[in-house]
């Protein structure tokens, strides 16, 4: 009798019952009831998802099923078909590479912080995590970060990608936030871009940057008062691949919930893009919505500088990068306010890979997760011969800021016992020299001086260097690399490296 469930999931895969209890309706022609108890009695080789859904029902799959991508095809169409909240944070991690911070899941997910009527965003989030479809991982750099539980097995090639999402998108924030307090559309002290600490709020829901806003269609004067009552500007960004009706489903429905209340402003909406889909582009102006491309925002150089500052470091793997790239993106990117600082520190790890590739024959790995007993932590550079094995880290600071003595305290005793941890197993490096390197742009200030010249003193299983940008630009003047001469001179020192002795 339970056969019949079960070779419906066979064939169409994973399923609600009550798609299920209607195929056997339409197609076996029983009754109602008789349709509906066949599913509930279902055998015990079929799994039910500890999720609810409307009027009752279930999402039910064969064990063998339980976690293919299959599963989670079905799942997310069984949760977005019927209106879900799981559905739409399921939805937004997915548009996002699978990962997020999990600061930013109130902001993506669709669902308020806390609103009546309302699944709030915790809520949803801790359901999807206790049902194992979302999981929590820590990434260096980042923090507590959500994925799907689909990535469990590979979620450490998901975090380059996520991080140059989240790099870009702050470039374009900034700017977005400058243009806009300029332009008078918000109040300019009182506009805020989301961070790992606090998201901006507007009432009930969270967004990627939001305000008060003064312009005339917005202000309200309520029982004829004098003094306005603001409106506000609300964003969100998403920049990876094109974004489709599906990408911004999440957004409409955290939208709609804020436009439920009765005594919130108006609200100019944006949602910021590369590029949209058609249907998504007609959805978002029918809901009068902006669909704002960062090409317009700024300009078509501006845009392809920042979708070639994502490919770069999205890519782990990257064996070399011509130092003409990063020249193009330091000067197409040089409209965003603040953007030159950030770029230096973002950019400096591959400067300091193609200064070692000049004396290494050996491949310079970058962003290599090192991972031992004691924790996890990312090595910046790593070059090796057969006679060593040298980890570089990389502070590529402008100079009005300078290497502090926290900094080397952590790279001290937190990185580089992780390094060595790593190395002294590492099949090819455990008997080689290991030489720990902290490079800069800039300087060191006395605090750090005096505990790296300690460490160096105290040091016997290891050797310890370290150089500010005088050294560093000797190294690069020594390895005979015109370009590379040249955008470290004009984009990190500010000036050309044979002046510098």
């Amino acid at each position: 009798m339970n056969n019949l469930v079960h070779k419906y999931l066979k064939k169409h895969g994973p399923a609600l019952s009550s798609e299920i209890t209607e195929y056997l309706v339409n197609t076996l022609k029983l009754t109602p009831d008789a349709a509906r108890q066949r599913v509930s009695r279902a055998g015990e080789d079929i799994s039910r998802l500890d999720l609810s859904f409307p009027r009752r029902a279930k999402f039910l799959f064969l064990k063998e099923q339980a976690g293919s991508n299959l599963y989670w095809v079905r799942l997310e169409l069984a949760l977005l078909s019927t209106n879900s909240a799981y559905g739409f944070a399921i939805t937004a991690l997915s548009e996002r590479g699978g990962i997020m911070p999990r600061q930013h899941f109130e902001i993506a997910c669709g669902a308020p912080i806390k609103q009546k009527k309302h699944l709030a965003a915790e809520v949803v989030l801790n359901k999807l995590k206790s049902a194992n479809l979302l999981k929590e991982i820590h990434v260096e750099g980042i923090g507590p970060c959500i994925y799907l539980g689909l990535h469990v097995n590979h979620i450490e090639t998901l975090i380059p990608a996520m991080k140059a999402r989240l790099f870009t998108e702050e470039l374009v924030l900034r700017g977005i936030k400058s243009w806009m307090r300029k332009l008078g559309f918000i109040s300019y002290n009182q506009v805020s871009v989301r961070s790992l600490e606090k998201n901006p709020t507007v009432s009930t829901t969270a967004w990627d940057l939001a305000g008060p806003s003064y312009l005339s269609p917005l202000v309200t004067f309520p029982n004829n008062s004098s003094k306005p009552n603001p409106g506000f500007v609300v964003c969100d960004i998403l920049l990876n691949h094109e974004v489709s009706e599906t990408g911004i489903a999440p957004y409409l429905q955290k939208l709609n919930a804020l436009r439920c209340l009765k005594n919130v402003g108006k609200q100019l909406c944006f949602f910021f893009a590369h590029s949209f889909s058609d249907s998504a582009f007609k959805k978002l102006k029918s809901q009068g919505i902006s669909p704002a491309t960062i090409s317009a925002i700024f300009d078509n150089e501006t845009a392809r500088g920042l979708r070639e500052l994502t490919d770069i470091l999205s890519e782990v793997a990257i064996r070399s990068i011509e130092p003409e790239k990063i020249d193009i993106i330091f000067n197409s990117l040089g409209k965003i306010e603040g953007a030159a600082s950030r770029l230096r520190g973002a950019l400096f790890e591959y400067i300091i890979a193609e200064t070692m590739r000049a004396e290494y024959s050996h491949p310079v790995e970058l962003n290599r997760l090192c991972q031992t007993p004691k924790g996890i932590k990312e090595a910046d550079v790593i070059c090796s011969n057969h006679q060593e094995v040298r980890f570089i880290e990389g502070k590529g600071y402008g100079f009005n800021k300078r290497v502090s003595g926290d900094d080397v305290k952590y790279w001290l005793s937190e990185q580089i016992p992780i390094f060595r941890a790593f190395a002294l197993v590492h099949p090819d490096w455990r008997d080689r020299d290991l030489v720990f390197e902290f490079w800069t742009s800039s300087m060191f200030d006395d605090e750090a001086i005096t505990k790296l010249n300690k460490a160096q003193q105290n040091t016997k299983q290891y050797k310890i260097v370290y150089r500010d940008y005088r050294d560093v630009s000797r190294k690069i003047r020594d390895s005979k690399n015109k370009a590379l001469i040249k955008t470290f001179g004009d984009h990190f020192v500010n000036h050309p490296l044979n002046n510098i002795n």
